[in-house]
C-alpha cells in the first residue's frame, strides 16, 4: 500500500511540474504574440489609440481585463487607456473597420 501511495505522489508531482512548465511556455508565447500591441505606461499616463495608428477610429466598446491596472478613457482625439496602478492587463477596443485590437498594457 505504501508503494502505491509513493508512486501516486511521484506521479502527481511530475504532472504538476509538467503543467507548470506548459503554463509558463504559454504565457511566454502569449507575450510575444504579434497580434497583441505592447504598451508601457506610467501611473496616470494615457495611451491614445487613435493617434498611435494601431486602430482605425472611431474606436468603440473598450474593455480592460483588470480595471485596477488600466481603464478606458475618452480623449480629445478619440479613445485611449489610462494607467491606474502598477501591473499588466489586456485591454481591447473595437475598430471602425476590422476586428477588435488587443493591447497588453504594462503600468510601471
Amino acid at each position: 500500500m505504501r508503494q502505491h501511495t509513493a508512486a501516486l505522489a511521484l506521479f502527481i508531482s511530475i504532472v504538476c511540474v509538467i503543467s507548470a512548465l506548459a503554463t509558463r511556455h504559454a504565457l511566454e508565447a502569449a507575450s510575444e504574440d504579434p497580434g497583441i500591441r505592447q504598451v508601457e505606461l506610467l501611473i496616470g499616463q494615457d495611451f491614445d489609440m487613435c493617434k498611435s495608428g494601431d486602430i482605425v477610429c472611431p474606436a468603440k466598446l473598450p474593455i480592460c481585463d483588470d480595471p485596477n491596472v488600466a481603464v478606458p478613457v475618452d480623449l480629445s482625439s478619440g479613445m485611449g487607456f489610462r494607467g491606474v496602478a502598477k501591473g499588466t492587463t489586456l485591454c481591447s477596443a473595437a475598430s471602425a473597420v476590422g476586428p477588435r485590437r488587443v493591447f497588453r498594457i504594462t503600468v510601471r
